[in-house]
């Protein structure tokens, strides 16, 4: 009888100590997952706050073109150092948009340059605007050859740089008449293919829309889309020489090379070279407060250049309605970020694209 008590006492106590080591897995585990859920609630309120920070930047950077746009003296011209804002600040870009803090965080108003020297992205404080691209739906049968060189520039074939030149301007065209043979096309093409579809007849919505455009790829794209634009959608091209990219510069130069202007594409490196040179100042850097306005006079190009530059700047503008807003936002407790682009119309301040990282 003692022995069959002793036994029930110790089936007992493994019951129990069993019991024990599950409630204590089980404790930890829910523990670990509290835990964790608290840990995710907690970076979930973090990003909101980078996300209303990255839109406090936005809101900020409009606030100084509104200013620009009443100030009589920077509302005439747009530059690399300082686009879009006013003179009056005092203040260099870097003071102005560089870690404005706001409660838990700050947002800083930044571009980065992918092809600046040395090697890695080079950080430009302030805005950039729209002009300093190619507008891809004020491209006309007189000017479509600058979206072929920039293409061809950039390492396309050249007859594929010519196919999606002729090819985008068939897409926004609103007729059913191929732009030129053997490059172009219209309707015909694209419903012919696997997977059909209309061609637009109407101007691009987005950059992204490139790439229903015939012989575009998507690396082609990724080369092409920062040099690019689709505002304004209706209009003539406007390229702002003060602000334009090298790339943009050499398409727009090479494009007019050649037997019209009886002109090498020598003459249009040499061109770009020169007019860069200028543009940066005495100090050589882009985007100081040294930068030049460009001007024919003070060049001292040669006949040929000469020729050029003015086939070039019959597209001229000084003053940009289309201003790039790219705001970081920074919940500084857990370092938590959030980007957001937005391209924002001087005229009247309205929104007209914006994009948020995730």
């Amino acid at each position: 009888m003692r022995r069959l008590r002793h036994n029930s006492s110790g089936a007992v106590l493994l019951v129990v100590l069993w019991t024990l080591l599950i409630l204590s897995v089980l404790a930890v585990s829910l523990g670990r997952n509290a835990s964790i859920e608290l840990s995710l609630v907690k970076y979930a309120l973090a990003k909101a706050k980078s996300k209303y920070l990255a839109w406090a930047g936005i809101i900020y950077a409009i606030d100084q073109i509104q200013q620009d746009s009443g100030d009589p003296v920077s509302n005439q011209q747009d530059t690399l150092y300082d686009c879009a804002v006013p003179s009056h600040q005092g203040k260099t870009p870097e003071e102005l948009f560089k870690e404005q803090t706001l409660l838990d965080g700050y947002f800083t108003v930044q571009h980065f340059e992918k092809n600046a020297a040395p090697a890695a992205p080079k950080t430009f404080y302030g805005l950039r605007d729209e002009e300093r691209k190619i507008n891809v739906n004020a491209l006309t049968p007189e000017n479509v050859m600058i979206l072929s060189a920039l293409l061809a520039d950039l390492g396309s074939d050249e007859g594929i740089a010519q196919t999606i030149a002729f090819s985008v301007l068939d897409w926004k065209d609103e007729d059913d008449t191929i732009g030129k043979e053997g490059y172009g096309v219209e309707d015909a093409y694209y419903m012919g293919l696997d997977n059909p579809y209309h061609c637009k007849n109407r101007p691009l919505d987005s950059k992204e829309e490139l790439l229903l455009v015939k012989g575009m790829t998507p690396e082609i794209f990724d080369q092409v889309k920062d040099f690019v634009t689709i505002f304004p959608q209706r209009g003539n091209l406007k390229i702002n020489l003060d602000t334009v990219s090298e790339k943009v510069l050499r398409a727009a130069a090479g494009a007019f090379s050649g037997s019209p202007t009886n002109t090498e594409s020598s003459d249009a490196d040499s061109l770009v070279r020169k007019m860069l040179e200028y543009r940066r100042g005495e100090d050589g850097e882009e985007s100081t407060a040294d930068d030049r306005l460009i001007d024919l006079n003070p060049m001292a190009l040669n006949a040929k250049e000469t020729v050029l530059f003015l086939m070039v700047s019959q597209f001229q503008t000084r003053r940009s309605d289309y201003i790039h807003i790219q705001s970081h936002g920074v919940e500084q407790n857990r370092d938590v970020r959030t980007q957001i682009d937005a391209i924002v119309s001087r005229d009247d301040l309205s929104i007209h694209y914006w994009h948020r990282d995730y």
